[in-house]
């Protein structure tokens, strides 16, 4: 690996886990702490192996690290800082006071919907982002794995999304090309079976009728098959067997 190559370095961030990527090399780290700042010091260290070229670098985080808010609908169009405070509310509500110290971006859908929030612990994201000002690194993106994943929908899709990574799962309902509910809960080994009655459950939850037709986008979860259940339809998404963990999250394109 060349500092000069045209490659982005590509990171996942995983509890207790990081893997960096680039062209065809693969490196992964383990640390015995989950939390999101027990890995900056991995990382630190990993950027000063002159193999990584720092030209651009795309970092993606496990969902582990993200609460997700869809606000209620504001009703009216929102100046940017409006949208801010809207969905800071609606975290604190469901959070509380821990909220406070989170950083939030907010994805803008129409007036007659809610607006996606998502926010990270504005603690070690600054130590992330001073990290990588450190080893002078300009080019950067951080995105959560949903913001990541959705973009391998179709483009007219209407329905429902489930994001399955090991431990999290993030469910998502679309319907009329607007985002109308969104739930998340951790998971085990047998999500696939108990799946079907969380959607059932969530479905019955959402304020409006969002079809009955599932995409599964797993994630470092290795191979997954389709689910029988009667009344829905099930399809999954394009995913790489052979990788696990954060791995996979460092292999994840915009």
């Amino acid at each position: 690996m060349s500092r000069w190559s045209a490659d982005p370095l590509r990171i996942g961030l995983a509890p207790g886990e990081i893997a960096l990527r680039q062209g065809s090399a693969l490196r992964r780290l383990n640390s015995e702490s989950p939390g999101l700042a027990a890995l900056l010091p991995l990382l630190d260290s990993a950027l000063d192996d002159a193999a990584w070229s720092l030209r651009r670098i795309e970092i993606v985080l496990s969902q582990h690290f993200v609460r997700q808010i869809l606000t209620p609908p504001p009703g009216k169009a929102l100046s940017r800082g409006e949208e801010s405070a809207l969905a800071a509310a609606s975290l604190r509500e469901v959070y509380g006071e821990d909220a406070d110290s989170w950083q939030i971006s907010v994805h803008s859908q129409p007036p007659h919907a809610g607006l996606l929030g998502a926010a990270i612990d504005r603690v070690p994201l600054a130590g992330l982002e001073t990290l990588l000002a450190r080893h002078d690194c300009r080019r950067y993106s951080v995105a959560p794995l949903a913001s990541r994943a959705v973009g391998q929908l179709p483009a007219h899709f209407d329905g429902w999304w489930v994001a399955v990574e090991p431990g999290r799962a993030t469910l998502m309902g679309r319907h009329a090309g607007v985002w109308q509910h969104l739930a998340a809960q951790p998971v085990d080994d047998h999500w696939r079976d108990s799946l079907p009655d969380w959607l059932e459950h969530e479905a019955a939850c959402a304020a409006v009728p969002i079809p009955a037709h599932v995409w599964i986008q797993p994630v470092g979860l290795g191979a997954v098959g389709s689910i029988a259940h009667t009344g829905w339809q099930w399809q999954v998404l394009p995913h790489d067997a052979q990788v696990r963990g954060a791995a996979a999250l460092a292999g994840m394109t915009p």
